[in-house]
């Protein structure tokens, strides 16, 4: 018998004009959890797809328990105990945690198509036991938290006697406290012999995770190492093909004038009374707790959302921000956390959006000048080295990276002097971070103002000239970057104030 519960060899799959996987192999035991990483782009996602049944493979190999299957469709891959959780939840809102997890399986009463809702419940709150979630079986999906959903795809997945599970990114919007709570969950299912692939950029998820580490480049297996040979330098060189000596190329200039100053900002429920400044040539952090406030801040700047009290100052002169449109009139860009959502329109071209925040500028009698629109994003995509085949690939088809940097073209564009970056370099990996990052130091160079949210310490701490922390809606403090520590921050950032011995 196999010591493997999945075996991928020599996996082949071809897209027109890319090869996508070259040759890849990669293996799991049973009660294992192997991660699996590399730069967006690397052939993860397409990997995982074979196995999920999502997309079908041109050559190769993939054995479960020892024994050769071909997968016909995601439907086969459950009906095998292959189950994969993504990134984006695949629940029904509004129908309860029970009918997510049979959804389409619902146990009838005899022969009839009646359902059998006692059997479902009980069926229900055993499957959660065996991970020991308490969630009331009733409750409709849409009123728990993301962590709470991630439990009910977890509990469907074992509910079709999963010899396997993948997790893609599952820890993107999880608090500290959320992920502690997956990560006791996952050595649950360690210990019942289930083997878990575990997709993340998160290094430090690896490190407290994992057991052995596959790493892909190009869409080529580079190697698999035990996790506990590796550090984080050897793990990074793999994934990039070379040494990142510096992870945060932080550049300091001397800021100039006053940007951007809020005073006694406040909209009631989400923040009080904040107040501070951002000055050209300056990236100045915002952080704090999940729920703190910050991003709701940034929107009400953005004029995304209304504000009760307080005013804003551009330049040294009070603004009225009544709707983006207002902000973006000002010079303010707002790069969102939720890129997909709200920051790109995936359905476009590289072109659209690029231009979309300030097409005005470009028509000409009535029309878009398609030459000019044409000549603009091919001037961005060079400056910002955009990968892409072309200004016409859509949106979504590019790596998160480069879908940032497609945002960040929309605002340049639209001559931004402001930019909020609200978590910037969320779900992009090692190599495109350090990117964004330089990019960051060249328009702080060139005179920008940057206001960046951030939840990593080390990524505020990095790259930040003043860190501002947040508390429940209100600013705790202000540090300097020479002054600037985790500890201090957190201090901050729980409302106990700064540790003895610093100053703000």
């Amino acid at each position: 018998m196999s010591e493997f519960v999945l075996e991928m060899c020599d996996v082949i799959k071809r897209f027109p004009g890319v090869l996508a996987l070259d040759c890849v192999q990669f293996n799991l035991r049973p009660g294992e959890v192997h991660c699996l990483v590399g730069e967006n782009g690397a052939g993860k996602s397409t990997l995982m797809k074979i196995l999920a049944g999502a997309q079908p493979m041109d050559s190769g190999v993939i054995r479960l328990s020892g024994q050769e299957i071909h997968i016909r469709s995601p439907h086969h891959a459950q009906q095998l105990g292959i189950s994969m959780i993504y990134q984006e939840f695949n629940l029904s809102p509004f129908l309860s945690v029970a009918e997510n997890i049979f959804l389409g399986r619902e146990p009838r009463i005899g022969g009839t198509p009646l359902i059998n809702w006692s059997r479902m419940y009980g069926d229900a709150r055993e499957i959660l036991g065996r991970i020991r979630v308490g969630l009331d079986v009733r409750t409709p999906v849409n009123e728990l938290s993301v962590a709470q959903q991630q439990m009910v795809e977890i509990g469907k997945a074992l509910s079709f006697n999963s010899k396997l599970i993948v997790m893609d990114e599952p820890s993107a919007t999880l608090t500290d406290h959320e992920l502690a709570a997956l990560f006791d969950l996952i050595r649950t299912l360690r210990g019942q012999g289930i083997g878990i692939i575990y997709i993340s950029h998160r290094l430090e998820e690896v490190f407290e995770i994992g057991d052995r580490l596959t790493v892909m480049r190009d869409g080529q297996y580079v190697g698999t190492h035990p996790v506990v040979d590796l550090n984080r330098e050897e793990i990074v060189k793999m994934m990039v093909g070379r040494e990142l000596k510096d992870e945060f190329p932080k550049e300091v200039f001397e800021p100039g004038e006053e940007r951007v100053r809020v005073e006694g900002l406040t909209r009631h429920g989400a923040f009080e009374d904040v107040s501070f400044s951002v000055r050209t040539g300056e990236i100045v952090g915002l952080t704090g707790l999940v729920g703190a406030g910050r991003t709701e801040v940034a929107r009400a700047i953005f004029g995304a959302d209304r504000i009760d009290s307080g005013q804003i100052f551009l330049d040294g002169k009070p603004v009225t921000v009544r709707s983006p449109q207002d902000a973006i009139r000002q010079g303010v860009g707002l790069l969102t956390e939720d890129r997909k959502g709200q920051g790109l329109i995936l359905g476009m071209t590289v072109r659209e959006n690029t231009t979309l925040a300030n097409l005005s500028s470009l028509v000409k009698f009535m029309f878009v000048d398609r030459r000019a629109e044409r000549t603009t994003t091919e001037k961005f995509i060079g400056e910002l080295k955009i990968k892409t085949p072309s200004i016409e690939q859509v949106v979504q088809n590019l790596s998160g990276g480069n879908q940032q940097k497609v945002i960040l073209a929309k605002w340049l564009f639209t001559e931004s002097r402001l930019l909020i970056f609200d978590e910037p370099t969320r779900g992009i990996d090692v190599g495109a971070k350090v990117e964004i990052y330089k990019l960051m130091n060249d328009l702080a160079r060139r005179g920008d103002a940057i206001l960046m949210i951030s939840s990593e310490l080390p990524e505020a701490l990095g790259m930040c000239d003043r860190i501002l922390v947040m508390h429940e809606g209100r600013l705790a403090g202000e540090l300097q970057r020479e002054e600037a520590t985790q500890e201090r921050i957190m201090h901050l950032a729980t409302g106990q104030g700064m540790p003895a011995g610093a100053g703000v």
